[in-house]
């Protein structure tokens, strides 16, 4: 069952980087973080009322010390979402989810780094592939007139995306060091980024002459919180499954980059479709190779 909820963490995530795009359509990216993360903590309510729903959630079932244990997380995811927003606006779906993509990348090189781990030979060719798939990517970028080592979207996105791995590692120390309860980690985690956004939301309205909406509708804005709620939660799923292996739950989730490009070929008129399919294939073989490969 866990490889099954892998994929289906990776299938949210692709839906979850094409609503993305939908909802930034037209929009400054501070109110449409402000209220996705709202629909995300809405979603956690019906499970805090006792007898709503088979699942159940206390509503305080952190401590304010445990609470304070889980703020550094809401706080990177919340930096993540503002420098992601602001690539996937700027960045065609394919280009921003290949960079997305290089999430094992930053987790392996803080394995050398920390712990002087070093590849394997299977694992090097992985690494390789990888490099040759980003090389075609850059290719891609300057048939479309992106170039992507000086375009600050791409250093944004890498910067999230960086964030976004960190987080993961502090999950799981969350989880396995501290004892804290997923569900409860879950819920109370989506309140505090709900609040963390809230408290950029407000000075940045201020300043632009009022505290309405700040954004044109969108349906995607809702989804936006919902299927990052749905992601996250199919995870950690996942991740209890006494079976489950992190490293192959980090290929099932590259599923995404697949996700997000047909839907982004079929909805927001992708360039160059052909050739960046090659480039995703190679790229999520290389991972693949490189995350199975030690």
């Amino acid at each position: 069952m866990w490889i099954a909820y892998g994929l289906g963490a990776g299938v949210m995530l692709g839906l979850y980087d094409v609503w993305t795009k939908k909802a930034m359509t037209g929009n400054s990216v501070i109110p449409v973080v402000m209220w996705s993360s709202l629909f995300g903590a809405l979603c956690w309510v019906p499970v805090l009322i006792p007898g709503a729903l088979p699942i159940h959630v206390e509503p305080f079932g952190l401590t304010w010390r445990e609470q304070a244990w889980l703020l550094p997380k809401g706080v990177a995811m919340t930096a993540s979402w503002i420098l992601a927003y602001y690539a996937v606006r700027e960045l065609p779906i394919s280009i921003a989810g290949a960079v997305r993509a290089s999430g094992p990348l930053w987790t392996l090189a803080g394995g050398f780094l920390m712990f002087r781990e070093l590849l394997t030979p299977v694992q090097f060719l992985g690494l390789m592939l990888t490099v040759c798939s980003y090389y075609v990517l850059s290719i891609v970028g300057r048939k479309e007139g992106l170039v992507l080592a000086k375009n600050r979207s791409v250093w944004w996105m890498l910067s999230a995306t960086a964030l976004s791995a960190a987080t993961t590692v502090y999950d799981k120390f969350l989880v396995s060091r501290l004892g804290l309860p997923v569900l409860e980690l879950q819920a109370s985690s989506a309140f505090q980024r709900c609040l963390l956004s809230a408290l950029v939301f407000v000075p940045y309205m201020l300043r632009n002459g009022g505290l309405g909406l700040g954004l044109t509708w969108s349906w995607g804005i809702p989804l936006v919180g919902c299927s990052w709620v749905a992601a996250e939660l199919i995870y950690f799923v996942a991740i209890t499954e006494p079976q489950a292996m992190v490293t192959h739950l980090s290929v099932l989730r590259r599923t995404s980059l697949i996700v997000g490009f047909i839907l982004s070929a079929l909805f927001f008129r992708e360039a160059n479709v052909l050739l960046k399919s090659g480039m995703i294939a190679v790229l999520i073989l290389g991972m693949a190779i490189l995350i199975l490969g030690g």
